[in-house]
């Protein structure tokens, strides 16, 4: 005879075991993230933006200086308006210059480049777009002196200081020329000056890359107005996304 199989107690029975969820935890912690970050401001890294100024120097090609564009992730060149889209075709850290190709840029001759340096005291214009401004601002000062860091590496310095927005503005002479390329401020003796990367050095760096400018030796000196005018032709607006982190 088999031996008769006793019920156990209903409490002895083992429960079968849950399906383990792992999803709620992962989402508790995704949504304690995100209230977080929208309590705490900079909690998390968010992507970076950055404004400057470039301007033409050939079809479809926009200088600028390189801590403008340098490492974006997208590049937005604007010209009456009108956004392009741009990539960096080479970077220059050493001097802070960037060549951008523009897709559908329309076509327009680049400024003429003085490749003789500026004297100190003579007057000189950026035309750039301070703060992002929508239409470029242009900003007389003077040359202050011309200095470097290195054996190669000079420095176009202004009486003034440059605001926010201007790095990659063209610095331009009395005759319409360019003379360097905008890149930043320094200061001195607590005094602050404007800074720049001498034509001669810009073209010839364009040069090696392909991108030949009309030099001109001379000129007569024009009235501010015409000046600013034939600048703001050729003068974009740029707008750089960057990684989250990056800036």
């Amino acid at each position: 005879m088999p031996e008769e199989e006793l019920p156990l107690p209903e409490e002895a029975i083992p429960e079968a075991p849950r399906p383990r969820r792992l999803w709620v935890p992962a989402l508790v912690l995704l949504v304690a993230g995100s209230l977080l970050a929208l309590l705490i401001p900079g909690l998390l890294p968010r992507e970076g933006t950055g404004s400057g100024t470039g301007f033409i120097v050939g079809e479809g090609y926009v200088l600028t200086a390189a801590h403008v564009a340098d490492g974006a992730v997208s590049i937005t060149v604007y010209r009456d308006g009108r956004p392009y889209r741009a990539t960096v075709v080479e970077a220059n850290l050493l001097d802070d210059l960037a060549l951008l190709s523009v897709e559908r840029l329309p076509g327009l001759s680049p400024l003429p480049w003085a490749p003789r340096l500026e004297g100190v005291g003579d007057p000189v214009v950026a035309v750039g777009h301070p703060h992002g401004t929508a239409h470029p601002v242009a900003r007389w000062t003077a040359v202050a002196g011309l200095g470097g860091s290195g054996p190669l590496h000079l420095v176009l310095y202004t009486a003034d200081p440059f605001a926010k927005g201007y790095s990659g503005a063209p610095l331009v002479d009395r005759a319409g020329q360019v003379v360097g390329v905008v890149t930043g401020n320094v200061s001195a003796n607590g005094v602050e000056f404007g800074m720049a990367t001498p034509a001669s050095r810009a073209a010839s760096w364009l040069a090696g890359l392909g991108v030949s400018l009309p030099l001109a030796f001379g000129g007569d000196s024009l009235p501010q107005s015409e000046v600013e005018a034939r600048v703001q032709g050729s003068v974009v607006r740029i707008e750089a996304r960057f990684p989250p982190g990056a800036r």
